[in-house]
């Protein structure tokens, strides 16, 4: 659907609805110039590519241009001048890109508008999103605005799945070209050549797909210059072929960037040729900037009290009371792992056995699937399919409907694992795409007539829902919580019947010691022994009125982390950091691990004022961390909430988590303070 171009190596084509300057590198000579430079602007050139930038657009001008171009890869912002163009003067707009040892530089009229009415819509726009409550309204919010502003007769927002298919969310519509909301364009759409170039240039305009292209001049100089990063660039044959299908004369698309690469675009369409004006241009490119941060956060939201429900559903007894035993565990947790994992039976193979409850497969089926994880997946990390029939582990075994598993690794025996699987029904779905594919190759391929053409059904059968990433995160949390639960089971169980064997007795102890009170992989205290500190603070504070305070804090952007350099590095930032921040602390200050990326510092006897020190010194020694084979640099979002009457545990973390959240909305790698508008003593906690 965008721009499906391949990218050509041919003289360069521009669109008549601007003119470019190339420039040599020290943006003083004129290299070449647009045919339609005259017509567009009344500049006059010679032709001679010694003439000089100044002769061209006035020494202040090209003054202006050289020194903001110096080192620099584009003009950190447009310059505006004015002409005299066939007796009427007329203002246009300079915007100047490097592009290998030439200097682009790109003039656009300016239309007269209203400044104070378009600073008023963009305002209130910006404030619709800020308050949208979830993605389908914020998404809705952003199309309707960008169509107000521009015009377009269709503005789509298309989201990228994991196989980068294009599916559109998002719609707004004058109703003269059809709707594509629900359906899908195929990943042959988007190549990776221009998932790349949205990357570098993350808008591309083209406001009229048929208008005849405009050449540089002169065309014998030899120059081979590279206009991709351009936004006069003309589209490409295939390019207006595949407009033409769509009845699409102008088009305007941004990019949308996650945390881990291009999460989307925002495509705007319309019938007829539609220019758009750089102000309303860079006026939208605000719009989806902040609706992109704006999405990324709702998400983390969302995300964060999954996972808190997921942590908080392994209900333990209580100290005194005999530890369940891993039937009894199954049998009180299982329809709240059901309903949080979206699955509809669930079964856990231990020491040979097979406990389960709701719908699964049979017990010796499941003990061959967990046979042939124990070989074909080595890591700790959970194991999942949505397509078990084709799935080299599977495939063989007889599943009946159940299409999709997710299997978590409990590492309680070094020789063995214990599994817990999860089992998803077949779950038939109906995807539309915009076009179908070709009998004798499976290829998608355009209608010849996509304006007007019905969007192609395809039912998909065989598979389960997805896994969502989040979900694997949360069976990670789940999985531990679940290893301490066992193992506390098992080291009841050897109290009772093996007191003689007092050595392997303390062993099993120290082992319960270690996953009671300390995460595994950092080495630091985890939740339940930080909570209990904070607990106990707590009684002191009430009874003596002795102050302290919490830090939560959250290491920014590590999805991204994970991403780009794998989980194994991950791993190895929370270890360093972790290091780094027990290290500095006082022998009466505690660090937790959290969940996650998250960490709790307790400090102890510290007033608002000693906290705040404590806070920025850390924030300061975190971001000199440095990790062998990470390139970035580590930086982390504080919460800073100090000891109320009335406190309790889950009120100050409370307190502590939307202020963490507000340094991640502030900008990142930043502290900030409980305010009286977070929560308080006695209300009730996220």
């Amino acid at each position: 659907m965008p721009d499906n171009i391949a990218l050509s190596k041919s003289s360069p084509r521009l669109q008549p609805c601007g003119a470019m300057l190339v420039l040599d590198a020290s943006c003083r000579r004129v290299c070449q110039v647009s045919a339609n430079l005259t017509e567009l602007t009344g500049l006059e050139w010679s032709g001679k590519t010694e003439d000089s930038v100044a002769t061209l657009l006035g020494k202040r001008l090209a003054k202006r241009v050289e020194d903001e171009m110096r080192g620099a890869p584009r003009l950190p912002g447009p310059l505006a001048f004015s002409r005299l163009v066939q007796g009427r003067r007329r203002r246009f707009q300079l915007n100047a890109l490097r592009s290998g040892d030439h200097v682009l530089a790109e003039l656009e009229p300016l239309h007269t508008s209203s400044k104070r009415r378009l600073l008023g819509t963009v305002n209130e726009s910006l404030m619709q999103l800020a308050e949208a409550p979830h993605q389908e309204a914020l998404l809705d919010s952003l199309v309707h605005a960008i169509r107000q502003l521009t015009g377009h007769d269709r503005v789509v927002v298309c989201h990228f799945d994991s196989d980068w298919h294009g599916l559109m969310l998002a719609q707004a519509s004058s109703g003269k070209l059809p709707g594509l909301l629900g359906q899908r364009f195929p990943a042959s759409d988007f190549p990776l050549s221009l998932r790349r170039s949205y990357e570098r240039t993350p808008v591309r305009k083209i406001t009229d797909a048929q208008a005849p292209p405009v050449t540089l001049l002169p065309s014998t100089s030899g120059i081979n210059v590279d206009v991709m990063g351009s936004l006069l660039r003309a589209p490409a044959p295939e390019r207006q072929a595949y407009l033409a299908r769509m009845g699409v004369r102008g088009s305007l698309s941004l990019a949308m960037q996650g945390d881990a690469g291009l999460w989307g675009l925002v495509i705007c369409h319309s019938a007829t040729p539609h220019p758009v004006p750089p102000s309303i241009r860079d006026a939208v490119r605000a719009l989806v900037q902040m609706a992109t941060q704006r999405l990324l956060l709702l998400r983390a939201r969302q995300e964060a009290r999954y996972l808190e429900r997921v942590q908080d559903s392994l209900a333990l007894p209580a100290p005194q009371e005999e530890p369940y035993s891993p039937a009894q565990l199954l049998q009180q947790q299982a329809a709240t792992w059901l309903e949080l994992f979206r699955s509809t039976g669930v079964a856990l193979c231990i020491n040979g056995k097979v406990i389960s409850t709701g719908k699964v497969p049979a017990s010796a089926v499941i003990e061959q699937l967990t046979a042939r994880l124990e070989t074909a997946h080595a890591h700790n990390r959970p194991w999942c399919s949505r397509n078990l029939r084709n799935d080299p582990v599977a495939r063989t075994l007889p599943l009946g409907n159940h299409c999709g598993a997710m299997a978590i690794p409990l590492a309680m025996n070094p020789s063995q694992r214990t599994w817990l699987v999860f089992f998803r029904p077949e779950q038939v779905e109906t995807l539309y795409w915009a076009m179908q594919p070709t009998e004798a190759s499976g290829q998608f391929m355009m209608s010849t007539d996509l304006a007007r053409s019905a969007a192609w059904r395809e039912e998909v059968v065989g598979k389960s829902e997805a896994w969502q990433r989040v979900e694997r995160l949360a069976a990670v949390d789940l999985g531990e919580d679940l290893t301490l639960a066992i193992s506390a089971y098992e080291i009841s169980t050897l109290n009772a019947h093996l007191q003689t064997e007092r050595q392997a007795l303390a062993k099993a102890n120290q082992r319960l010691e270690q996953l009671a009170h300390f995460d595994p992989l950092t080495q630091v205290w985890n939740r339940y022994r930080i909570e209990q500190a904070i607990d106990a603070e707590l009684v002191a504070a009430q009874r003596y009125g002795t102050p302290f305070c919490l830090l939560l804090f959250d290491v920014d952007n590590f999805k991204a982390i994970n991403d780009t350099y794998g989980h194994a590095l991950g791993d190895d930032v929370l270890v360093a950091l972790a290091a780094l921040v027990e290290g500095s602390l006082r022998g009466c200050d505690h660090l937790g691990r959290w969940g996650g990326e998250e960490f709790i510092v307790l400090a102890t006897h510290s007033d608002l004022e000693a906290a705040v020190g404590l806070a920025e010194r850390l924030r300061t020694l975190i971001a000199s961390l440095e990790v062998t084979g990470l390139e970035q640099s580590i930086t982390v979002s504080i919460g800073l909430a100090d000891w109320h009457a009335g406190d309790s545990c889950k009120t100050m973390i409370g307190r502590a988590d939307a202020a963490m959240y507000r340094a991640k909305r502030s900008g990142r790698n930043r502290v900030e303070l409980a305010q009286g508008t977070d929560l308080e003593p006695g209300a009730k906690a996220p």
